[in-house]
């Protein structure tokens, strides 16, 4: 579906939270405790703000023109620079639970996510219908009892999140 895509509105950006209990950089880093107070860092599927010590993730932000949505709304997918990364060209969705996780990109465009103006570089991220995305802390135990700081549908505060944008007018990853 290439031509779903508006590609002058499309983009690539990463994405820090400013706010709630839990900033830093949307990665996927989650960490076990270890010895000491060590943290044994983990990727794993999930977008977190668990790693302040990272860049942000680089993500490709594909506007779609939606009936009835006064401005685009969009797809949102990892962006890694290369088809041969194992990650390449994953989709950002909601688990069940509605925690946002990367999943396989498929025919199909979405889902699909309102960005909504908050000041000058900062954004709220929502579903489109007006769920916030924000942040919760969680141990995973469906992953070793792993810990993180989670993206999350519904989490309040709403995450206010600094978007740096990287380049304008980027088509769909490969």
């Amino acid at each position: 579906m290439a031509n779903a895509y508006n590609i002058e509105k499309s983009f690539l950006a990463r994405l820090s939270v400013a706010n709630t209990q839990y900033p830093g950089p949307v990665g996927y880093w989650e960490y076990s405790p270890g010895l000491n107070g060590r943290k044994a860092w983990h990727s794993s599927g999930w977008l977190t703000t668990s790693r302040p010590d990272i860049q942000p993730l680089a993500l490709w932000f594909g506007a779609v023109e939606q009936p009835g949505e006064a401005a685009p709304v969009y797809e949102i997918r990892l962006w890694t620079g290369s088809v041969a990364h194992s990650t390449a060209n994953q989709r950002v969705d909601i688990s069940t639970n509605g925690y946002l996780g990367l999943y396989g990109h498929s025919s199909k465009v979405g889902p699909l996510w309102r960005i909504e103006p908050v000041a000058a570089s900062r954004v709220h991220l929502k579903t489109l219908d007006n769920k916030g995305v924000g942040v919760d802390w969680e141990q995973a135990f469906w992953t070793s009892a792993r810990k993180g700081s989670y993206l999350c549908v519904g989490a309040a505060p709403a995450a206010v999140f600094e978007m740096e944008l990287v380049r304008m007018g980027v088509p769909a990853p490969a």
